[in-house]
């Protein structure tokens, strides 16, 4: 049975042809999502189901007819309290469709989210407009720059700003060596080292998670991992671990060794990325960041900030209402 979630103001008619339904993840068809995922406009990898299998701990879907439109919830309970939750490694969540999503569609999904759970915490995707609506809850806009790859490097490299050719110009005489690499744990596990401490909501596990990700990636060639050494080609300055799908390249993970910083491995790192793929029609997803210094960078280097909204919502009754996930 579908059950429609009706919308306040909202035209009959058309209210009548878009159905939401709940589905519990046993129930979900993987083809038909998965195929959505690729086929919509804002397909991203992180809602594709192998991603989401390996990633959350648990999820359900809200469907708009048959699969024309999917929304994943992830979930998590206690207390004996379903709530949403946002996963660590996935950095938008959200409706996808192969057609433009209207704000009133949106509200369709996001009151059927709301009917179910009573606390939640969740980021919709770049192309997620939400409304006005009070009953959304906060609603917060993060931050993802992006570079559209695939007019060369010339052109690229042309469009730079004044401020990354500078800085492009100092570290050539550094000598830094850019190599391709494929130890996807060695990389995540110097990453947990160094930023572990900044991160207290990201647990072991989920770094254990996301290597199960990077392994079927790796297995389907989509996975990229890229070092930067020193001149003497021994020392580690830099490293990142890159997913990629049709559509993206994702720096899901990237390091800096404090040497690194000095050289200014992270400019010589990303540059190199670019120009390896300058010629593929494909986007280049720096995956943030709120952080102020690290916005700063991947703000130089991007051409845009494909902003995304985080909302969260608690409509718990009191002592619930306290409640911390």
């Amino acid at each position: 049975m579908y059950k429609t979630f009706r919308l306040k103001n909202y035209f009959p008619k058309l209210l009548f042809k878009l159905k939401v339904e709940y589905i519990p993840y046993k129930n979900i068809d993987k083809n038909k999502w998965d195929t959505c995922i690729k086929n919509a406009i804002n397909g991203l990898i992180y809602a594709q189901s192998f991603y989401l299998d390996n990633i959350a701990e648990n999820w359900d879907a809200l469907v708009l007819n048959d699969y024309e439109a999917i929304m994943p919830l992830t979930w998590k309970k206690k207390w004996g309290i379903k709530y949403l939750y946002q996963p660590s490694f996935i950095q938008q969540g959200g409706v996808f469709s192969k057609e433009k999503i209207s704000p009133k569609t949106l509200q369709l999904f996001i009151e059927a989210a709301y009917a179910k759970f009573g606390f939640a915490e969740f980021t919709l995707n770049y192309l997620n407009k939400p409304g006005e609506d009070k009953m959304l809850g906060e609603i917060l806009m993060r931050n993802n720059f992006i570079r559209q790859l695939g007019s060369g490097y010339e052109n690229i490299f042309n469009s730079y700003s004044p401020y990354i050719k500078q800085h492009l110009t100092r570290l050539f005489k550094f000598s830094m060596q850019y190599r391709h690499y494929d130890n996807y744990k060695e990389v995540i596990t110097l990453y947990k080292k160094l930023y572990h401490e900044r991160m207290p909501s990201v647990y072991d596990k989920d770094f254990v998670q996301l290597e199960k990700i990077c392994k079927a990636l790796q297995q389907n060639n989509r996975l990229i991992i890229r070092n930067i050494y020193a001149i003497d080609g021994e020392e580690l300055l830099a490293a990142a671990v890159i997913l990629k799908d049709d559509k993206r390249l994702y720096n899901i993970v990237s390091c800096i060794m404090p040497r690194g910083k000095k050289l200014l491995a992270n400019y010589f790192l990303y540059d190199e990325l670019i120009k390896e793929f300058a010629d593929e029609n494909i986007i280049l997803d720096f995956e943030g960041s709120d952080i102020e210094g690290v916005a700063y960078f991947y703000n130089k280097f991007s051409e845009s900030n494909q902003q995304y909204p985080f909302i969260k919502f608690n409509r718990l009754p009191l002592p619930f209402k306290l409640f911390k996930k």
